[in-house]
């Protein structure tokens, strides 16, 4: 006769302290986007077997009394793992990713000041716990993993750690449009900046370019070649001249911007990497 044994439960979590669940839940059911609807919450709150929220003055508050109050009688903190599981299970957010990286973002920017953050699979992880802000920045590395994520060019991240770490998009963008004219006259010796450098570098409507990015040969490369200076011409009067005349507080980045800036930026360096200087064909006197 078989024998049955039985189900194992789920090994107990130490209770969270009162202000981890209520930091949680400040991020995750936060008003604005990409904050939990209501019903967002109520239909989470149901999978994890909680089948009436506690009322609160706002949506915040009563997702945190009804986790901290569940999670008090259980005498365990199951419940609040459970919920950040389900609420941030990818698979919600599959036409909505943006929304699923700044949700966890957030959450890992107050997480890891407790030693946890949240994985890529949504679940909490623990790890080294921050014990200072700049540490907390560092180890949350918010901007530098989606960036690393994204396949950003390593020369950016020379110019600009710091202002990553410290989450100033402003400056960020303008160290990382200064890499450009920076790297350019690394590889080629020349001196100069904007339109005059890349005008000596990459050639104009009178002289032959002395470096290029391709064979320059076709009609098609000449074309390319051209453009791609013409392409460096524009980020610097985007996205560097305007920053070197105003001040931080007057401009508010946008981070869907400063993704894109960066991106735009890592392609403009991949193809300085390929950089070559240009042989002159000889004439062939007859």
């Amino acid at each position: 006769m078989a024998t049955t044994t039985p189900q194992q439960r789920p090994r107990k979590i130490t209770p969270f302290p009162q202000d981890f669940v209520k930091g949680v839940c400040d991020v995750l059911a936060q008003t604005d986007f990409p904050g939990l609807s209501g019903s967002e919450i109520d239909s989470l709150l149901q999978m994890v077997r909680i089948h009436e929220r506690q009322p609160g003055s706002n949506k915040r508050e009563s997702l945190y009394i009804t986790l901290y109050n569940t999670q008090v009688r259980q005498q365990a903190g199951n419940i609040v793992g459970a919920f950040v599981a389900r609420a941030m299970n990818p698979a919600r957010y599959a036409t909505q990713p943006t929304r699923f990286t700044d949700l966890r973002d957030q959450l890992n920017e107050f997480l890891v000041f407790y030693g946890y953050s949240v994985t890529d699979e949504g679940k909490l992880s623990t790890g080294k716990r921050a014990k200072n802000i700049s540490e907390g920045a560092a180890l949350a590395g918010r901007l530098q993993t989606e960036l690393h994520r994204r396949g950003c060019h390593e020369e950016l991240f020379r110019y600009c750690d710091e202002e990553l770490i410290g989450r100033s998009l402003f400056h960020a963008i303008t160290e990382a449009s200064k890499s450009i004219p920076e790297r350019v006259r690394n590889i080629t010796g020349l001196a100069g900046d904007g339109a005059a450098l890349y005008d000596g570098v990459f050639g104009s409507n009178r002289e032959l370019p002395l470096w290029t990015i391709n064979a320059y040969e076709s009609e098609s490369d000449i074309s390319e070649h051209r453009g791609f200076k013409n392409l460096l011409i524009g980020i610097h009067g985007h996205f560097r001249n305007p920053r070197a005349h105003t001040n931080r507080i007057l401009q508010d980045e946008a981070l869907i911007d400063f993704y894109d800036a960066f991106s735009l930026f890592s392609y403009v360096h991949r193809r300085l990497d390929s950089m070559k200087r240009l042989t002159p064909r000889a004439d062939n006197d007859d």
